[in-house]
């Protein structure tokens, strides 16, 4: 594999690289079509009484949701207007659609002092659903990325299974529904639950 510092000579390449996995995709001649989005969150004041086992709660209709976060709350939801791309500051042009779902869902919270937020980045891929396997294109470049916000709960069975193809064994679940090649195949199915 050639990267900006040179040749790397490995027999093994796992691409685990969330928001820049097409460009290191393209480093091995293989197309992993994953877009960044920024998403962003904000935090609310300490809120009394607040159950430290508040689930967290969302709108599917929305995409809007809360979750505890230290004292206060975590609120976000997606932005239609965002556009891909690699940018991570804050704004607040998201902010009147958010609370015209809070006052739909959750009138109560738009009683609370926001104390601050950040933005990130996901890594989308075209229909919302993670891209896991083994690239037939080239020898051994293993990938899991485009998991569309939902990474960090996957990741400890991702963890396993990327373990298992690196080994050379049958990963405990299919993943054959999550390989790239579903979309040259026209077999995508979008995920049915965006937030």
């Amino acid at each position: 594999m050639t990267t900006g510092r040179g040749r790397i000579a490995t027999d093994t390449v796992v691409c685990a690289a969330g928001p820049w996995s097409r460009a290191v995709g393209a480093m091995a001649g293989v197309d992993l079509p994953v877009e960044p989005l920024r998403r962003q969150i904000a935090v609310t004041e300490p809120v009394p009484d607040l159950p430290p086992d508040l689930p967290m709660t969302i709108d599917f209709a929305s995409s809007f949701y809360f979750h505890t976060e230290g004292p206060g709350l975590l609120v976000g939801m997606s932005d239609p207007d965002e556009t891909p791309g690699f940018a991570t500051d804050t704004h607040d042009r998201w902010i009147p659609r958010l609370y015209e779902a809070m006052e739909r869902r959750a009138p109560a919270l738009l009683d609370l002092r926001r104390t601050g937020g950040w933005a990130g980045l996901y890594e989308i891929s075209p229909d919302h659903n993670a891209l896991i396997g083994e690239a037939g294109s080239c020898s051994r470049f293993l990938y899991a990325t485009g998991f569309s916000g939902h990474g960090f709960l996957q990741g400890p069975a991702v963890g396993e299974v990327v373990r298992d193809l690196y080994l050379g064994r049958v990963p405990f679940v299919d993943i054959s529904p999550l390989s790239v090649d579903r979309f040259a195949a026209d077999a995508a199915r979008p995920e049915v639950n965006l937030v």
